[in-house]
């Protein structure tokens, strides 16, 4: 047996890349006095630990001879205590691609060298409307029916013809899924006997989650090919990246990787304390170039090696911090905008985090989306009743072009929701007037109090049929408005049946029933019509759209609002409450005129003179198949959406 032996590397490629005769490693830590790496055999005993004898401007690297991918390695890293440094600890290489087991459990989990991997699959969408589905990875399947209990909450579960089928039958565009980035749970958690589900909780930046995997060992294989049969479906994959923060938390956090290596490179330090600008005990150091390399790379990694086709950046103020708080046009923000290999890809803000500004809703640029909780408050607060509503729904149904056209960019850079992960499904939204947190153990002191959220008249289930009318009203007017404004749509996973959670409102910590998508839901709730408003967005050439339009009687392409008598509204009327209005498009020869009434009693409408309507949607009525024609005026019944067009533009 050859004895491993080190000699001086490259610092071109972070991490562990292999090479004739052995392995070179390169790992950044500016304030180490010395850095090591550990290797193990297979049974996970430490064979040997060598010092990395190069350093290039705070790159230590080193050329191991006579070892081969497959090799465990760990980090040792030497230093000032106080500067976070612990001789004693093993770490993760950040740039680890591949690990022996899940981390967590025992802390035995180790690196492992992996051969560099084959050129990516070209694809690319054939287009479509843009229509995002957020999703878990395990809570989507879990529950699926027909499928075998081992493909269950995996990524085989997410690459199941059955699921795909389901995407594909309501106009799915793009699955956005939660953290897939190997992730643990906090100890905290661990004391109450839960877990962190979400997964915002990072331990390995490259590497696949492997408690998704249907055998651990090949969680990167397994992730790749369930990516594979999305795109084989013409489906986008998004995934959200956790880049603000570590599982590292405090200063008393586990010992896993960055701290060890240099505290003050990788994380802010506030007079010698974490800042904690995300909630989670640290906030990562954008501002550092080692930091924004680690980002890049990383998100490069997910594009070359997964074939991902675009990321949602969780706490994204974050990243966009120095020393004078945000900067839109932050070093790391601008250097993942213009990055060769994540050109084209789709990039979508979480536009705040908790510390000082961190609300930045509105900020970026081009080619940046952003996630827009005004949005969700806005067409809430609507459909709920609330007083003075009706204009904040009218700038939302154009697309917030207040927030977005001043940096230049267009309503495709709006991403629209009303429901997320994070808060109330839909279903509850219309079920409860308060949140129910108690079984996540913080006595109901946890989750958004401010949900708008309504019960209709009963707290939770109920077999009353009018305050079930009542609710199954509101979501399909809430849905209908979310598929018919301006801006990207957003779903979330299991809201189209019906699916709760109890009234939970923050569920990040319940990796049971309450999270997983109970499919056993009503099939027909909103799927038709999610199904349904998808096709008219792919046929209407108003939904397709690269720049804010705005009223201009001469224009060939224009918006109108007009009141239910069919004259336009005027600064009062947008001001009374529970007056019906309508969002009238002009595209060259096509007309849409979207009609909305809130009140409680029918409002006739009043209709364009001499011009024949196709009643396209009516969301007073379940039948999504009816349309009629009608000239004159129309009677819009009361909580609903009406759309009538002048061409064929539904199917």
């Amino acid at each position: 047996m050859i004895r491993p032996q080190v000699c001086i590397g490259s610092h071109d490629a972070l991490g562990s890349t292999v090479r004739d005769g052995g392995v070179n490693f390169a790992v950044y830590s500016e304030l180490a006095t010395e850095v090591a790496v550990c290797l193990y055999d297979d049974a996970g005993n430490e064979t040997a630990c060598l010092s990395l004898p190069g350093d290039d401007h705070g790159i230590r690297h080193g050329f191991v001879s006579g070892i081969a991918a497959g090799q465990q390695y760990m980090l040792r890293a030497s230093g000032t205590p106080e500067l976070g440094f612990n001789a004693e600890a093993r770490l993760l290489d950040p740039y680890a691609t591949r690990l022996s087991g899940p981390p967590g459990a025992g802390r035995t989990s180790r690196c492992v060298v992996e051969e560099a991997h084959p050129a990516p699959r070209r694809w690319r969408a054939a287009p479509q409307p843009s229509f995002i589905y957020e999703a878990h990875v395990k809570g989507l399947t879990k529950r699926f029916p027909d499928l075998h209990e081992t493909v269950r909450g995996t990524y085989a579960g997410l690459a199941a013809a059955s699921v795909i089928a389901h995407l594909k039958s309501l106009g799915v565009s793009s699955v956005e899924l939660l953290p897939v980035q190997a992730f643990v749970d906090e100890p905290h958690l661990q004391t109450k006997g839960l877990s962190n589900y979400w997964g915002y909780n990072p331990v390995a930046w490259f590497v696949p989650h492997m408690g998704y995997a249907q055998n651990p060992a090949h969680a990167n294989e397994e992730f790749l090919a369930a990516v594979r049969a999305l795109h084989d479906a013409n489906i986008e994959v998004i995934v959200d990246v956790v880049f603000n923060h570590t599982a590292e938390g405090g200063a008393d956090g586990p010992l896993w990787h960055l701290r060890g290596l240099g505290a003050p490179t990788y994380y802010v330090l506030e007079e010698g304390a974490y800042a904690n600008h995300t909630g989670c005990g640290n906030s990562i150091n954008a501002a550092h170039p080692a930091v924004q390399r680690l980002i890049i790379d990383c998100l490069r990694h997910w594009v070359q090696r997964y074939e991902v086709d675009g990321f949602r950046f969780d706490l994204a103020t974050t990243l966009g911090r120095s020393a004078g708080g945000f900067d839109a046009q932050h070093p790391l923000l601008a250097r993942i905008a213009d990055d060769h290999v994540l050109h084209g890809k789709t990039l979508i803000a979480e536009p705040w985090d908790i510390g000082p500004g961190g609300y930045q809703l509105g900020s970026y640029a081009a080619p940046w989306a952003e996630w827009n909780d005004r949005y969700r408050d806005d067409v809430r607060a609507y459909w709920r009743g609330e007083p003075g509503a009706q204009a904040q729904l009218a700038r939302r149904l154009h697309g917030s072009s207040e927030l977005f056209e001043r940096s230049g960019r267009g309503p495709q850079s709006c991403i629209n929701f009303v429901a997320a992960h994070d808060g109330f499904v839909l279903q509850d939204l219309v079920s409860y007037s308060g949140k129910h947190n108690e079984a996540n153990g913080e006595d109901n002191r946890d989750g958004h109090d401010h949900n708008l959220s309504d019960n209709c008249g009963h707290e939770g289930p109920t077999d009353d049929p009018e305050i079930l009318l009542k609710r199954r009203a509101r979501k399909r007017a809430m849905t209908a408005t979310l598929l018919l404004s301006q801006g990207t749509p957003m779903w979330l996973a299991g809201d189209e049946i019906g699916n709760s959670q109890g009234g939970n409102n923050n569920a990040y910590c319940q990796d049971n029933d309450t999270s997983w998508i109970d499919w056993t839901g009503d099939a027909q709730e909103l799927a038709p019509l999610i199904a349904r408003l998808n096709r008219l967005r792919a046929r209407s050439t108003v939904f397709q759209q690269h720049r804010f339009v705005h009223e201009n009687v001469e224009a060939e392409v224009a918006v109108h609002w007009l009141r239910e008598d069919g004259a336009a509204m005027q600064e009062a009327d947008w001001h009374a409450d529970d007056t019906p209005f309508a969002m009238h498009w002009q595209v060259g020869k096509e007309r849409l005129c979207v009609c909305i009434n809130r009140g409680t009693a029918t409002a006739p409408f009043r209709l364009e003179p001499d011009q024949c309507w196709c009643v396209v949607l009516d969301t007073s009525t379940t039948n999504e198949a009816t349309h009629t024609t009608v000239v004159g005026t129309i009677d819009v019944a009361p909580h609903s959406v009406l759309v009538l067009s002048n061409q064929e533009t539904a199917a």
